[in-house]
């Protein structure tokens, strides 16, 4: 029987086509040092024998576990809605995610149960990650600091969502600790409309609600980069559902009386020029952003926003 500082952890592993690691991951969650542990495999409807794998594997190993599960599909949703379905399976008080080709350190989730056994207001918990992958260079500036700046967890939960959103950060969404009924409250689902993105209406959802991210400063997880398949049919990008949403969202968190009065063709089309400009910002890269268009277009629609914006300012510092 667990003790009471012993929780129950969901691993939920999230796999498409992931034959080529996925053996490997699940050796990485048989080998935690933390006990209390039920494993759920769901899988998006793989072309490879993954599901065969992953099936033979559980059915050798599944005395390691409280309880094990593998879900299926027969029509891939990509990982939206795979990721929903394996929450919706979970039954343990924290969950612990895990794509099908990244790897646990082995003391990952012992880790992240003593960090929230000794700060009981904790509900989202990330860490440091460690890439790896064949590419050392690349490998290199995921843990040199080139993509996530880990200091944005020492902000203020209103200056985590403000930053999250306009600023240019990248959380560590692999290494996500958090408990289960905190996305139970805040009904968090993920938007199945965009398919290949889960995590960053996720995290806008979450810091709306007033859930403080925090961080363990040491690496939980080896995130195995350049292996998109391991989660979605769906090519990993940036949708322009997703970016029309992120800029409504813009719009209405910094401006939403002005957003609420002139919801009309105006923002309409300052909201497709924001589009524009965030989906080549994706692709191209911000210098060569600037050289086109929309983003002219964009920067020259959002000189009204701005100036009122500035008049707020002058009177509220009055």
């Amino acid at each position: 029987m667990a003790k009471v500082n012993e929780p129950l952890v969901s691993v939920p592993v999230i796999t498409y086509n992931s034959s080529k690691y996925v053996i490997e991951t699940l050796e990485s969650i048989k080998a935690q040092t933390y006990q209390n542990i039920e494993l759920i495999v769901s899988d998006d409807c793989s072309t490879d024998n993954t599901v065969e794998l992953c099936r033979n594997w559980i059915d050798n190993n599944k005395d390691r576990f409280v309880r094990t599960e593998l879900l299926t599909v027969k029509k891939n949703t990509g990982v939206s809605g795979n990721c929903n379905r394996a929450a919706k399976a979970c039954c343990g008080e924290w969950v612990k995610g895990i794509a099908g080709d990244d790897i646990l350190f082995n003391d990952c989730i012992q880790t992240f149960v003593s960090y929230v056994n000794t700060n009981s207001h904790v509900e989202y918990v990330f860490s440091r990650i460690c890439a790896f992958g064949e590419n050392e260079s690349v490998n290199r500036h995921y843990n040199d600091g080139g993509v996530f700046d880990y200091s944005f967890f020492q902000l203020s939960t209103e200056k985590q969502l403000e930053s999250f959103v306009f600023g240019n950060v990248h959380i560590p969404a692999p290494t996500a600790f958090y408990k289960r009924e905190c996305n139970e409250r805040c009904k968090i689902v993920n938007d199945e409309r965009i398919p290949d993105t889960e995590d960053v209406p996720k995290w806008i959802n979450l810091l709306t609600a007033g859930v403080h991210f925090y961080f363990i400063d040491k690496p939980t997880v080896y995130y195995r980069v350049g292996h998109a398949e391991a989660l979605s049919s769906h090519p990993k990008q940036l949708t322009k559902e997703r970016f029309r949403a992120f800029c409504i969202f813009q719009l209405c968190y910094r401006f939403p009386e002005q957003y609420k009065r002139n919801s009309n063709l105006a923002v309409e089309k300052l909201t497709e020029s924001l589009c524009d400009k965030y989906s080549q910002a994706y692709y191209l890269g911000r210098s060569e952003v600037e050289k086109t268009k929309s983003y002219r277009v964009g920067q020259f629609m959002l000189i009204p926003i701005r100036s009122i914006k500035r008049i707020f300012n002058v009177i509220k510092n009055r």
